[in-house]
C-alpha cells in the first residue's frame, strides 16, 4: 500500500522496525487517530487496527529495552539574556537587568536556550564588558548618578463606555470601585533606573454626563493607590494632575484609574450617591459655542447638548510621562555589599579570598589557586594606579565576569563513551532548568558534598527549587514559549471589530494564564490540567469580558468554572486564543494547528505553495467562517492536513477572535461540532477537552518532549525517545504530577550524563548501517 511517498509493502526486510522505525512510529499513530486507512479505502474493524497498534508498541518497546543508551552532547553554553540577568541579581544582589540591552536571542526548537541557537557576536561582546563594569559598579559604589529624563507614555484613543452602548455595568452599585479593573483605566509597565524621587504628569480626556458630580483621578503603582485628585469637569480633555514621589529600582506597573466612576452621576442613571447638582435647562445646538458661553451657561446650571453625546461615561486618560529621576538614592546596599566583601580587612589576602569566592559562585564550581591568581594580579595593578581597595576589587571581579567560564556554562568531556556530569554540573543543569539562574547556596552546598545524584536529595531539592518564588522563572520561559501565550503583549486586534479590548483587557487575559501555571506549579497539580482545569483565576475586567458574575475588583482570584459552557483549561484562555486567531477573525487553521504543535506535539507538514487564500469579506456576511473553511479545503492537496487540523479549530468557534464567547458568526449561528479521522466526534469546547484527555498519554508525552528540550538545551534525538516514553509511562502512575514530571527529567539519562566531544553516537540495536 503505498500512500505519502511510503509504501508499507516494501518495509517487509528483517530489522525494518529498528531501520525504519519512524515511519512505522508515524503509521501508529495515523493508527490510533483514524487516519489510515486513508477515507477512500476499506477500513478494518476495529479489532483489527487495536492488535496492530499493540503488536507495533511492543515491538517499539522490545528495542527501547535493547537500544543502546546514549545521554547526547550539549555543547558549551551561553547564557541568554534572562539567564545572564538573572545570575547577575542572584551573584551581586542587584536587579538592573543589564542583559535588556543585549541582542535579542535566537531561537530553536522552541526555546531561547538552546546550546546551538546561543552564538557569540562581537556586538554582544562589546556589550558584556559594560554590562560587567555595570553590574559590579553599581554593586560596589551603588547606581550612578542620573540626570533627570522623560518618557512619555501615548495611550489608546478610544471611546470605553456609553449608555447608547449599553456597556455600562448592569449593576451600578457593584462594580469595581477602585476603577483598575474598568475600561477606564490605563496600564503601563514602567522600569525605574534607580532608587529615587520621579514625577507623574497625568493627561485625562473623555468626557462626564453635564451635572455629574466632580470625577476623581488616582495614581496606583503596583496596584496600591499613591494620589488622588479632584477634577470639577464633565469634558476631560487636556485637563492635567500631576505628582511627585519614591519609587524603588526596577519594574513596576503604573496604572491610572477613576475612583467611584459611576457614583455621582445624574439621578438618572439610577447609580450610587447620585449627584444634587440641578439638571437646569438644555440648551441643543449644533454650532460652536465659545469656552465663555459655556461657562457661563454652566454657572446656571444649564445643561449643553453640543455636536457630542452629552450622556457619555467615557472619562479615559491621554497619556502618563514620567519624569526624573530627582533624587536618588545613592550608595551600595547592604545586600550586595555582603555577598562581596566576605574579608573584612583591606588586604592582598582579603582580596585573593573575595576574588576566590567570587569566582568560584560565578563560575559555578570550585576553582583554583592558579585560575584566580590573574583575578589578584589585576587587583594590586587597579589598586596601585587608583589607591582604592574598592577600585582594585572593582576592576577584578569584572574580569571575572567577561570571563568565559562565567558567560558560557562549560562541562568538561570525561574519558569514555560517555560518563556522568559532576555533582557541580548537576547542580547548574538543575538551577538554570528550574530557575533560569545560578545555585543558590543550598543547592552549591549539597553538590559540594556529593549528595546531590543520590535520588532522595535530587528530589528533595526539586521539591524545594519548585516551591522557592524563582520558579516564576518557568512560568516566563518554558511555559511563555511553549505555549506562546507571551505574545500577547504584541497582539493587536482590529478596533472596529473589537473595541472591547484594550490594556487592562490585554494585562488580565495574560495575568489569567500566568496565575494558573503558577498555582499548578505551586500547588503540585497534574499537567493534564493544562488542557482541562474546572478553575481558572480573574478580577472584574476579565470576568465582565467572560461573562461571569460575583467578581468585583482588581484583584485576581480563583474562580471555579466547572458548570460553565467555555469551562477552564488553556485552551479556554483568551490569551492563547487570542493569539491563535488574526486581527479581524478567527482561524481554525491557525488554532489547529496550534493544538497540533503545542499539545499534541505532531506539528503538521509545511503547507504546499500557490494555496488560494480565504476571501475575507465573505466571512459572516455570505457564509459562515466553517462554511467558507468547508469549501476552501475541498483542494485535495490540502485534504490530507485539514481533515485533522481544522475540526480542532471548529472546536473552539464559540470564542471569538479575542476569546469572548459567542453564539453567532456574522449572521450564521455557529457550528462548534467536529469529526476527526477515525469518526471521533465532539461539539464545542468542553467536548473538545475531554477528546484530548481521553488519552492522556498523549499530551503526556508531549510535555515530557518539550519540557526535556528546555531543561537539556538541545533538540531530542532519535535515541531520546526511550527516555521521553519511559517517563511518560511512570508519570501516569504518579498521577501525571508536575513535581513528578520534573523530578523524572532531573534523574534521566540526558540531564545527569553526556557525551564527549570524539565519541560518537550511538547507532540503534540491529541497525548495522546508518546513512
Amino acid at each position: 500500500m503505498a500512500s505519502g511517498d511510503i509504501n508499507l509493502v516494501d518495509l517487509k526486510t528483517p530489522g525494518t522496525f529498528d531501520a525504519d522505525r519512524e515511519i512505522w512510529e508515524k503509521a501508529l499513530s495515523k493508527l490510533r487517530t483514524g487516519e489510515m486507512p486513508p477515507p477512500n479505502l476499506p477500513r478494518p474493524k476495529a479489532a483489527d487496527v487495536a492488535a496492530a497498534a499493540k503488536f507495533l508498541e511492543a515491538e517499539f518497546a522490545r528495542q527501547d529495552r535493547t537500544a543502546n543508551p546514549d545521554p547526547g552532547r550539549v555543547t558549551a553554553r551561553r547564557l541568554n539574556r534572562t539567564e545572564y540577568n538573572n545570575t547577575i541579581r542572584d551573584l551581586l544582589g542587584v536587579d538592573i537587568r543589564p542583559a535588556d540591552n543585549f541582542p535579542s536571542d535566537e531561537t530553536a526548537f522552541g526555546f531561547d536556550n538552546i546550546s546551538d541557537a546561543l552564538t557569540l557576536s562581537p556586538v554582544l561582546l562589546e556589550k558584556y564588558l559594560y554590562a560587567a563594569e555595570r553590574a559590579v559598579r553599581t554593586a560596589i559604589f551603588g547606581p550612578e548618578k542620573l540626570k533627570p529624563a522623560a518618557i512619555h507614555y501615548p495611550l489608546p484613543v478610544r471611546i470605553n463606555d456609553t449608555v447608547e452602548t449599553a456597556s455600562l455595568p448592569k449593576d451600578l452599585f457593584n462594580y469595581d470601585r477602585t476603577g483598575l479593573s474598568t475600561r477606564h483605566a490605563a496600564h503601563v509597565v514602567h522600569r525605574f533606573p534607580v532608587d529615587g524621587e520621579y514625577s507623574f504628569r497625568i493627561v485625562l480626556n473623555g468626557h462626564r454626563p453635564n451635572q455629574s458630580e466632580p470625577v476623581h483621578p488616582a495614581l496606583f503603582i503596583d496596584g496600591k493607590q499613591i494620589k488622588e485628585w479632584e477634577v470639577d469637569a464633565t469634558d476631560l480633555e487636556g485637563q492635567i494632575v500631576e505628582v511627585r514621589t519614591h519609587v524603588t529600582a526596577g519594574e513596576h506597573l503604573l496604572s491610572c484609574a477613576y475612583l467611584n466612576n459611576y457614583h455621582g452621576l445624574p439621578p438618572s442613571y439610577k447609580g450610587p450617591a447620585p449627584s444634587t447638582r440641578p439638571e437646569g435647562a438644555l440648551i441643543t445646538t449644533r454650532g460652536k459655542l465659545t469656552e465663555k458661553d459655556i461657562e457661563t451657561l454652566r454657572k446656571f446650571g444649564t445643561k449643553i447638548k453640543t455636536d457630542r453625546l452629552e450622556t457619555r461615561v467615557d472619562n479615559r486618560y491621554e497619556s502618563i510621562d514620567v519624569g526624573g529621576p530627582f533624587t536618588q538614592t545613592l550608595g551600595p546596599t547592604a545586600e550586595s555589599k555582603r555577598r562581596i566583601f566576605v574579608c573584612p580587612q583591606q588586604t592582598t589576602a582579603c582580596a585573593s579570598q573575595i576574588t576566590a569566592t567570587f569566582a568560584a559562585r560565578a563560575f559555578r564550581r570550585a576553582v583554583t589557586a592558579k585560575e584566580t591568581a590573574p583575578f589578584t594580579q589585576i587587583y594590586t595593578l587597579a589598586r596601585q594606579e587608583s589607591d582604592s581597595f574598592e577600585e582594585g576589587i572593582a576592576t577584578a571581579l569584572q574580569a571575572v565576569l567577561v570571563s568565559p567560564e562565567f558567560l558560557f556554562r562549560i562541562e568538561r568531556d570525561r574519558p569514555g563513551k560517555f560518563s556522568p556530569v559532576t555533582n557541580t554540573e548537576l547542580a547548574s543543569r538543575l538551577s538554570y532548568f528550574l530557575w533560569s539562574s545560578m545555585p543558590d547556596a543550598e543547592l552549591a552546598s549539597v553538590a559540594a558534598r556529593g549528595t546531590l545524584r543520590q535520588p532522595a536529595v535530587l528530589n528533595a531539592q526539586v521539591r524545594r527549587m519548585l516551591a522557592d518564588p524563582k520558579s516564576r522563572a518557568l512560568v516566563d520561559n518554558f511555559f511563555g514559549l511553549w505555549l506562546q501565550f507571551k505574545n500577547i503583549d504584541v497582539m493587536k486586534p482590529d478596533h472596529e471589530k473589537f473595541p472591547e479590548f484594550e490594556d487592562s483587557l490585554r494585562l488580565a487575559m495574560r495575568r489569567e494564564t500566568e496565575l494558573f501555571l503558577e498555582n499548578l506549579i505551586r500547588t503540585d497539580g497534574s499537567i493534564l490540567d493544562i488542557v482541562d482545569a474546572k478553575h481558572t483565576y480573574m478580577n472584574e475586567r476579565l470576568a465582565r469580558f467572560y461573562g461571569m458574575e460575583g467578581v468585583t475588583g482588581p484583584e485576581f482570584r480563583r474562580v471555579d468554572m466547572s458548570r460553565t459552557e467555555r469551562g477552564g483549561g488553556i485552551l479556554a484562555h483568551a490569551s492563547t486564543l487570542t493569539i491563535s486567531s488574526y486581527s479581524t477573525r478567527t482561524s481554525p487553521v491557525l488554532r489547529g494547528k496550534w493544538i497540533m504543535e503545542a499539545i499534541l506535539d505532531q506539528p503538521p507538514p509545511v503547507p504546499p505553495p500557490a494555496v488560494p487564500t480565504l476571501d475575507e469579506s465573505k466571512v459572516g456576511e455570505s457564509a459562515s467562517l466553517r462554511q467558507q473553511m468547508e469549501a476552501h479545503r475541498a483542494n485535495p492537496v490540502c485534504t490530507s492536513c485539514h481533515s485533522r487540523m481544522d475540526p480542532l479549530g471548529f472546536g473552539l468557534e464559540n470564542l471569538n477572535a479575542i476569546g469572548a464567547w459567542r453564539a453567532m458568526d456574522g449572521k450564521f449561528p455557529v457550528d462548534a461540532s467536529g469529526v476527526l479521522p477515525g469518526g471521533r466526534k465532539f461539539n464545542g469546547p468542553a467536548e473538545l477537552k475531554a477528546l484530548l484527555t481521553a488519552q492522556p498519554e498523549v499530551f503526556a508525552r508531549a510535555v515530557t518532549g518539550k519540557l526535556l528540550t528546555f531543561a537539556l538545551g538541545r533538540g531530542l534525538e532519535r535515541f531520546d525517545k526511550p527516555v521521553v516514553n519511559g517517563i511518560t509511562t511512570r508519570l501516569a502512575a504518579r498521577g501525571y504530577r508536575f513535581s513528578a514530571l520534573v523530578q523524572e527529567i532531573a534523574a534521566s539519562l540526558p540531564f545527569q550524563q553526556r557525551r564527549p566531544a570524539n565519541a560518537p553516537s550511538v547507532k540503534p540495536a540491529g541497525v548495522e548501517k546508518s546513512e
